[in-house]
């Protein structure tokens, strides 16, 4: 980032251990003065510019003593999304009401949540490490809810390549093995590569932070995967929805 290092009088990271972040406490609140007009915005720029999208939620939240999200909008929509996409999928494999069931709870509570939880907490613990914030900020702190924050804004790019255009693909993808075969295969290391790059721009907002290039590594891992499963390992069949 061009901008230079502040210390931890300018911003306070002052949370030590992880903590279930606000937005998702206020969903049990009163949900007056939801802003789904801003989180729709938000949601737009992030698949079609993300960089400008974050250098936005920068500028947003210099000024604020934590930088995660307080309004549940953006997580609302992305909750109704998962809960859309479940649906859709089960009248597709003609699941029963409770094929149905199960699928909405893996989508939402063991891909979204789960996954989202790991990645976060993972990301806590390791950039909450000296080697990797400035030296006039190693009292700070990295937020647990800020990286589960993350970790919503780049699964929002896995949802649009997994959940909506391999569904809007499935009768091109069922042509031919080898077809279904290609554009399985790009989609799911597409998304997951792009998850990681959206990361990336996510933690390399945080004015604490330096050496965050790492976050990039598994998009090289998903491009060599990417190359040798073309030569038959079908990656769209092993993570289908119908496995549900």
């Amino acid at each position: 980032m061009s901008e230079l290092p502040v210390t931890s009088q300018d911003l306070h990271y002052s949370y030590n251990k992880p903590e279930l972040p606000k937005v998702l406490k206020r969903l049990f609140k009163s949900h007056k003065n939801l802003d789904f007009e801003s989180a729709i915005w938000e949601m737009v720029n992030l698949v079609y510019r993300p960089r400008k999208a974050h250098r936005t939620f920068y500028y947003q939240r210099q000024t604020r003593n934590r930088w995660s999200r307080d309004d549940p909008s953006f997580f609302i929509l992305q909750i109704g999304l998962l809960l859309a996409s479940s649906l859709v999928w089960s009248i597709v494999y003609g699941h029963s009401f409770l094929g149905f069931l199960k699928m909405m709870l893996n989508m939402i509570l063991v891909d979204f949540f789960a996954f989202g939880f790991a990645v976060a907490t993972l990301f806590w613990l390791i950039l909450n490490r000296s080697f990797f914030k400035f030296r006039s900020a190693q009292n700070s702190r990295v937020e647990w809810a800020y990286c589960f924050d993350v970790h919503c804004n780049a699964f929002l790019v896995v949802w649009c390549l997994l959940y909506l255009v391999q569904f809007v693909l499935l009768p091109v993808i069922k042509l031919h093995r080898w077809i279904g075969l290609f554009i399985g295969n790009t989609l799911y290391c597409v998304a997951f590569g792009q998850y990681f790059v959206l990361s990336f721009y996510g933690y390399s907002q945080l004015p604490i932070l330096k050496n965050v290039n790492f976050i990039l590594l598994p998009t090289i891992f998903f491009a060599g995967l990417y190359l040798v499963s073309i030569i038959g390992i079908d990656l769209s069949g092993l993570f289908s929805f119908r496995t549900y």
